[in-house]
């Protein structure tokens, strides 16, 4: 298993984080452009989540297969 650092773990998070408090924060200031950006901004976590739930990482799909894979 290789370690990974405190910047690698906690960077998606943080990402999407700030994405949804800028995306709030859009949408309370403006109308308009400031709208459609607040969208885009409140759409990125939903994004990023569905990514992961149809398809995992690969290392999570790579212990999957191992796990069921038939043994000889």
């Amino acid at each position: 298993m290789t370690h990974k650092t405190n910047r690698q773990i906690f960077a998606l998070p943080i990402l999407l984080g700030v994405s949804t408090v800028a995306g709030l924060g859009a949408g309370l200031i403006g109308d308009g452009v400031w709208d459609v950006g607040a969208g885009l901004l409140l759409t990125l976590p939903l994004v990023v989540t569905g990514r992961y739930w149809v398809r995992p990482p690969e290392q999570v799909q790579r212990r999957q297969h191992l796990q069921t894979a038939p043994t000889r």
